[in-house]
C-alpha cells in the first residue's frame, strides 16, 4: 500500500502518535492514505480505537523490530458511527 503522507512518531509516547495522526487526518481528504510509524507499544490499541471512533480505517498493521507501521485510510469525519456501521441516521 502506498501512503500519501508518512508520519514519523518514533521516540514519542502516548498520546503524541495519535495526535499527530489526528492532525494529518483532519487536513486530508477522505480516501487519503496515511502511514504512521511509532514505537510506543500503546499504539497497538490506541490507533485502531481512535480510527474506529473517528470513521477512519486501518488497512494494514505490522510490527518489525519494535516499530509499528499503520496504514490508515481517512474516512468522512462528519458521519456518525451508526452511519458508518450502515444504520440510517436516527436509528437506535
Amino acid at each position: 500500500m502506498t501512503a500519501t503522507r508518512v508520519i514519523d512518531a518514533l521516540g514519542t509516547h502516548c498520546p503524541v502518535p495519535v495526535r499527530l495522526l489526528a492532525v494529518a487526518a483532519d487536513r486530508a481528504r477522505p480516501g487519503t492514505v496515511i502511514e504512521l510509524l511509532a514505537d510506543d507499544p500503546l499504539v497497538e490499541i490506541d490507533v485502531p480505537a481512535w480510527c474506529h471512533t473517528r470513521g477512519h480505517e486501518v488497512r494494514n498493521t505490522s510490527r518489525e523490530r519494535g516499530v509499528w507501521t499503520f496504514f490508515v485510510v481517512v474516512g468522512c469525519p462528519d458521519q456518525t458511527q451508526a452511519e458508518r456501521d450502515g444504520q440510517p441516521p436516527g436509528a437506535i
